[in-house]
C-alpha cells in the first residue's frame, strides 16, 4: 500500500532539548510550540521543573517556561530521571557540573544505565567538574556537585555534539570564557539555539568562542518537526509503490538532513524544499515519490551527520539494487542499542546475508526481497521503527517486539503511519491557487501549466489594468486635458471619477481563455497596443485602480475557479486562497532566463546589465506602498534556480495533491 498525502511531525528532539534547558538558563519567561512530547524530552522539561522552572502547558505541544534565571537554579529534592535520553542526560551533566552550590544525582532507565557517561565527565573533570559515581563507574546514576570552573579552553577530538553541548553550557553556567576547538565538525544545534537566545557565539575556523559573563535571554521558540522522524517515511515513500509524500516542517540543519542527499544518490525521487529560519535552525519541506533505489557505500566524512538515520538507511539498502555498505560507524555501538550487532543480528534471521565488521556492515539489496521472522529491538525505538518499513516494504507482516519504545521519540508514529496509509487519490475541488514571484521566477509559465493540469483558468491580471489603460487613454484624449498624461491619472477629477465607475468584467470561456470587456464591449487586440504599452504605467500605479483590480479579480474568483500569478495575488488580493506559492530564483538565473527578451529590443544589451536591471525592479517592486512584491505569511516557496517550469509546476501540482487527498 502506498504512502499518500502530507504529514506533519512532532517537534524535534534535539531541538527540543535545547529549548528546554536554555528556557530555565533565561530570567522571564518562554514559550516553545511543537515541543516533542515524547517521555525522553518531557524528562527533560521534568529536571527544569525540579531545578526551578516553573513550566505550565499551554496547548497541544505548547508550554510556558518561567525561570528565576541561571543564578536562581537550585538543588532538586529528588534524583532527576532521564529515562531512556542519552541526550538530556548528558547535557544535564554539562550545564549541573558549572553551577555553583547546586548538587544533583542524574539516573536513567536500565537502558540509559548501561550507556558510558565517561566521554562527556572525564572532559569535564579535567576542567574542574565534580562527579560521584553511585553505581557501576562510568555509567548513572551520577550524582553532580556543581562548581564554579574557571575560563575553558577545551579541545573535542570525538566529533561528538553531545560532548561539546556539555562543555558549553558548563561554560555559560559558571559564567567564564569558552575557548573550544572541534576538528571534527559535529551538530550545531546547542551554538544556533544560543544565538537565537541573545548570547554571541563566535566562530573562527574550527573554533567557538563565547565571552565570559554571556547571559542567555528569553525567547518563544518555534520547533521544526524531526527530520530523524521524518526519515523513516522518505524511506517507506521511495520503497512503496505509487507513493506521493510530502513531510511538511521539518528541519533542514545541514548535520541532520544528510539523510535525503544520501537517499538521492541511491537514486530517490526526492525534492527538498527550504522554507524559512525558526529559532536559529533552517527547515522546509521535503517531497519524496516512489523510486527504485540502489546500493551505495556511504563515506567516512558522510557517517556523523548520518548516525541516528543508519538503521533506515540499511533497510533502504536491503532493498536497493547492488551492495549497500559502510564503515567508521563505531559510534553506532554504543547508542541505545549496539545498533550495528542488532540490525546485522535482526537482517540474517530475516533472512538477508549481512557482512558484519567492527564499524558497519555489508550488504546485497534487492528491490523485490521477501521477508518474515521475529525482530527484537532491545528497547531500541529507531529499530522498532526501521523493521516496520521494512515489514511493509517486504509485503509480509514482521514480529517486532518492543514496539512500544517508540513512546521515547517518536509517540504518533503509528498513528502517522495510518494516516498516509490510509489515504486515496481524489478529485481536488480549488477555487483559487496564487504563484508570486520576482520577474524572470518562472512564475507565468509555471501558473498556465499548473492551470492546465488542473483545469482551472489562468488569470492575467495584467489585462485588467491594460483595459483601464485604454479607455482612460480615450477619455484623457476627448477631454483635450491640459495635463501630461501621469499628472491627469493622478490629478484630473473628471479622469478618476470615470475610471472608478467604468464597468469592467471579468470572464473565462470554456476552453479557460480570459476574456476582458468594457461596458459589455470585449477588448481584444486594443489591450496590446503600442498606446496602452506606453500609457500603462500610471494607471498600474495608481491606488484607486490597484483597488478597483483588486474588487473585480475577487468577484471573478467567485465565478471561476482561477490559477493567479503576480506580485501580490496571495498577500493583497485572494487572501483566502487555499494554496499560495512564491517562486524564486537567484538574480544571475532569472537574468539568463530574460536576456533574449531583453535582446529583442536592445541585441547589445550583456548578461551583467540584464541583472543589473532585475535587481533593481526587485528594489522597487518590493518598496511599494501598495502591490509589493512580498509573499504572503504562510506562502509556500519554491527555489527554481536549478528546476524546469515543468519540474516546478509538478511540485506545486504535488503539493495540492498531497495535501488535498
Amino acid at each position: 500500500m502506498p504512502f499518500r498525502g502530507s504529514l506533519t511531525f512532532p517537534g524535534d528532539k534535539s531541538l527540543s532539548h535545547r529549548a528546554a534547558t536554555l528556557a530555565a538558563l533565561a530570567e522571564g519567561t518562554s514559550t516553545i510550540e511543537n515541543f516533542l512530547d515524547a517521555s525522553d524530552t518531557m524528562n527533560t522539561l521534568h529536571a527544569m521543573e525540579a531545578l526551578g522552572a516553573k513550566v505550565v502547558k499551554r496547548g497541544v505541544r505548547h508550554f510556558e517556561v518561567t525561570s528565576p534565571g541561571l543564578r536562581g537554579l537550585k538543588s532538586p529534592k529528588d534524583t532527576i530521571d532521564c529515562g531512556n535520553s542519552g541526550t538530556g542526560s548528558r547535557l544535564l551533566l554539562g550545564l549541573l557540573a558549572g553551577i555553583e552550590g547546586v548538587s544533583a544525582v542524574i539516573d536513567g532507565d536500565a537502558s540509559l544505565r548501561t550507556r558510558p557517561m565517561r566521554r562527556v565527565t572525564e572532559p569535564l573533570e579535567r576542567l574542574g567538574a565534580r562527579f560521584t559515581w553511585l553505581g557501576e563507574k562510568d555509567c548513572l546514576p551520577v550524582r553532580v556537585t556543581g562548581t564554579r570552573l574557571n575560563a575553558i579552553q577545551f579541545r573535542e577530538v570525538l566529533g561528538s555534539a553531545q560532548v561539546k553541548s556539555a562543555v558549553i553550557l558548563a561554560a555559560l553556567a559558571s559564567g567564564c570564557a569558552l575557548h573550544l576547538e572541534e576538528p571534527i565538525a559535529s551538530r550545531d544545534h546547542t551554538e544556533n539555539m544560543l544565538r537565537f537566545a541573545g548570547v554571541d557565539v563566535r566562530r573562527e575556523g574550527a573554533k567557538i568562542l563565547i565571552a565570559p559573563g554571556s547571559v542567555v535571554q528569553p525567547r518563544n521558540y518555534k520547533i521544526w518537526g524531526d527530520i530523524s522522524s521524518a526519515a523513516f517515511f522518505a524511506v517507506g515513500a521511495c520503497l512503496l509503490k505509487d507513493s506521493e509524500l510530502l513531510l511538511r516542517g521539518v528541519l533542514l540543519n545541514p548535520f541532520r538532513d544528510r539523510y535525503l542527499y544520501a537517499l538521492q544518490e541511491m537514486g530517490a525521487s526526492l525534492t527538498i524544499l527550504p522554507q524559512s529560519d525558526e529559532s536559529g535552525e533552517k527547515g522546509g519541506d521535503v517531497l519524496v515519490r516512489h523510486s527504485a533505489l540502489r546500493g551505495i557505500h556511504l563515506t567516512k566524512e558522510s557517517i556523523p551527520s548520518l548516525i541516528d538515520e543508519l538503521p533506515i538507511l540499511t533497510v533502504a539498502g536491503a532493498f536497493a539494487s547492488g551492495t549497500f555498505s559502510f564503515r567508521d560507524a563505531k559510534e553506532l555501538r554504543v547508542k541505545e542499542s549496539d545498533r550495528i550487532g542488532l540490525m546485522v543480528e535482526n537482517l540474517r534471521r530475516l533472512g538477508v546475508p549481512v557482512e558484519e565488521f567492527e564499524d558497519g556492515l555489508s550488504l546485497e539489496g534487492q528491490a523485490q526481497r521477501k521477508l518474515s521472522g521475529r525482530v527484537e529491538t532491545h528497547m531500541d525505538h529507531r529499530m522498532v521503527m526501521s523493521f516496520e518499513i521494512a515489514s511493509l516494504a517486504a509485503e509480509s507482516p514482521l514480529q517486532i517486539e518492543g514496539k512500544e519504545w517508540v513512546e521515547t521519540s517518536f509517540p504518533s508514529f503509528y498513528e502517522s503511519l495510518a494516516q498516509v496509509q490510509s489515504l486515496k487519490k481524489s478529485g481536488i475541488s480549488l477555487r483559487t491557487v496564487t504563484i508570486d514571484g520576482p520577474a524572470g521566477s518562472g512564475k507565468s509559465t509555471v501558473a498556465g501549466l499548473v492551470a492546465k493540469a488542473l483545469r482551472m483558468n489562468q488569470l492575467d491580471s495584467g489585462a485588467l489594468y491594460r483595459a483601464f489603460t485604454f479607455v482612460a487613454s480615450r477619455e484623457f484624449l476627448k477631454s483635450g486635458s491640459a495635463l501630461p498624461w501621469a499628472k491627469a491619472v493622478e490629478q484630473e477629477a473628471a479622469l478618476r471619477d470615470f475610471l472608478s465607475s467604468v464597468a469592467v468584467e471579468l470572464r473565462f470561456d470554456e476552453e479557460h481563455r480570459q476574456r476582458v470587456f468594457v461596458e459589455g464591449t470585449e477588448l481584444t487586440h486594443e489591450l496590446r497596443s503600442v498606446e496602452v504599452t506606453e500609457r500603462i504605467k500610471p494607471i498600474a500605479d495608481a491606488l484607486f485602480i490597484r483597488e478597483r483590480v483588486r474588487q473585480i479579480l475577487v468577484e471573478a474568483s467567485k465565478k471561476y475557479a482561477l490559477v493567479a500569478d503576480g506580485r501580490d495575488m496571495g498577500s493583497e488580493v485572494f487572501t483566502e486562497a487555499e494554496f499560495k506559492f512564491f517562486l524564486t530564483a537567484d538574480v544571475q538565473t532569472r537574468a539568463s532566463r530574460r536576456l533574449a527578451e531583453f535582446q529583442a529590443k536592445n541585441p547589445t544589451i550583456t548578461l551583467e546589465e540584464v541583472a543589473a536591471q532585475i535587481a533593481n525592479r526587485d528594489k522597487d517592486d518590493m518598496s511599494r506602498p501598495v502591490g509589493a512584491l512580498k509573499p504572503a505569511p504562510e506562502a509556500i516557496f519554491i527555489d527554481t534556480s536549478s528546476q524546469t517550469q515543468n519540474e516546478v509546476a509538478s511540485t506545486v501540482l504535488a503539493y495540492i495533491s498531497c495535501q488535498g487527498t
